[in-house]
């Protein structure tokens, strides 16, 4: 769907539920098409180029951002992604049988192991972000620094609603 269909279907909308038109639709229908598009580029870049799913990434990702040796348990895992205990042990086997992440022991506790990344989960994980990343730009590079900072505090404005 693109801009013009967009705003056909708000115009379509509003005309035949007038009586349960709200303005709020017109900010709705293009924040959820927006939200769709990036979602489903942001996708396609990590299944196409990089065989990982965004679970995966955010893993990685955590465990690079962990800052020791690259290592996190488990639950801190979970915890720190909201995962529950069973997507999480999913998502590390998937990493593991790529060899993306190794297990190593536990020195503190020896009924558990940690999760490290390996030189290869970091090399996946940093070429996926920037590529991410540079994804991400391009979604916005039609709008002014000006116009950014404007829907950036916009946003923010509306996430503290929540």
């Amino acid at each position: 769907m693109n801009i013009y269909e967009i705003e056909k279907s708000i115009k379509n909308h509003k005309t035949r539920s007038s009586e349960t038109y709200n303005d709020v639709i017109n900010l709705t229908i293009p924040f959820y098409m927006l939200y769709k598009n990036i979602m489903e580029g942001i996708t396609s870049i990590q299944n196409d180029s990089y065989h990982i799913n965004n679970s995966e990434l955010d893993v990685l990702a955590s465990l690079i951002l962990s800052g020791n040796k690259y290592t996190l348990s488990p639950t801190k895992l979970h915890e720190r992604l909201l995962f529950t205990s069973g997507a999480i042990t999913k998502v590390l086997k998937k990493l593991e049988e790529k060899e993306y992440i190794i297990r190593v022991d536990n020195l503190h506790d020896k009924r558990s192991k940690l999760v490290q990344i390996t030189p290869l989960g970091k090399e996946i994980c940093q070429a996926a972000l920037k590529d991410v990343i540079l994804y991400e730009e391009k979604c916005f590079n039609t709008l002014t620094q000006k116009e950014k900072n404007t829907l950036q505090n916009l946003l923010l404005k509306t996430l503290k609603n929540f």
